[in-house]
């Protein structure tokens, strides 16, 4: 019966998954025509534009012992994701509000697992203890939710769904100022880029880079200039207002 429970489990949230990646992908493109249009427009009338916006929320979760970390202690690393956006794609971030949940979290929730596995996760319901906590996905201009878990399995410290998913899950660690072989302050806004449908990059001065090590062997933060085009027309990026030169 346990089987039968899992598998049934497994093909309604394959079915949840697919229905939203299908229609974040129908909101992108809807989203890319619009950035086309505006950037057409701006070029035939002579107008300049403000920064775009992307809206970012944070959910920090709790274990036995209390939350995992502060607000504080992701506030460099959110910065940092504001002046990478900022100086290569003209894209201010903006935090709409950092949640603590006081309430543990169910150990699956807590201890995600990476990639395929995060997936999996997702699909037979583990990650519905945060997922039901986050704003409605799927909308132009939603915001993409970082979630703070305990531990990642593997060697990885954050993961992200892509357009599958409005939110990302980064270990508590990369936020331990105290630790300087887990701290960095570039995934969180490495797991956002793929959350903008950003791939991996081979070059490790890009942001996309897929690897990163702490405290000698840290990504860089460069974004090329097709990066910078595709982050600005994606669903969660708002456009800057246009004035006129």
């Amino acid at each position: 019966m346990a089987a039968a429970v899992n598998w049934t489990r497994f093909a309604g949230g394959a079915a949840r998954n697919l229905a939203a990646t299908s229609r974040a992908a129908v909101t992108d493109l809807v989203a890319a025509g619009f950035a086309l249009g505006e950037s057409l427009g701006d070029a035939v009338l002579g107008r300049d534009r403000e920064e775009s916006v992307l809206r970012v929320g944070v959910l920090i979760l709790s274990d036995t012992n209390g939350p995992l970390c502060t607000p504080d202690d992701l506030a460099p690393a959110l910065d940092a994701a504001d002046r990478i956006f900022r100086t290569d794609a003209g894209i201010r971030v903006r935090v709409t509000g950092v949640q603590v949940v006081t309430e543990p979290a169910p150990e699956r929730a807590l201890d995600p697992g990476a990639n395929q596995r995060l997936l999996l996760d997702d699909m037979l319901g583990h990650t519905a203890f945060f997922r039901d906590r986050l704003p409605t996905p799927g909308s132009v201009g939603a915001p993409v939710t970082v979630v703070v878990v305990r531990d990642i399995a593997g060697r990885t410290t954050g993961c992200s769904l892509g357009m599958t998913a409005d939110w990302v899950v980064c270990q508590r660690s990369l936020f331990d100022s105290s630790d300087a072989h887990a701290y960095d302050e570039t995934v969180l806004a490495h797991e956002i880029g793929h959350a903008l449908n950003l791939p991996h990059h081979r070059d490790r001065s890009n942001l996309m880079f897929p690897s990163s090590s702490p405290p000698d062997g840290v990504r860089g933060t460069a974004l090329r200039h097709w990066q910078r085009t595709l982050v600005r027309a994606n669903r969660h990026t708002l456009p800057g207002q246009a004035h006129p030169r």
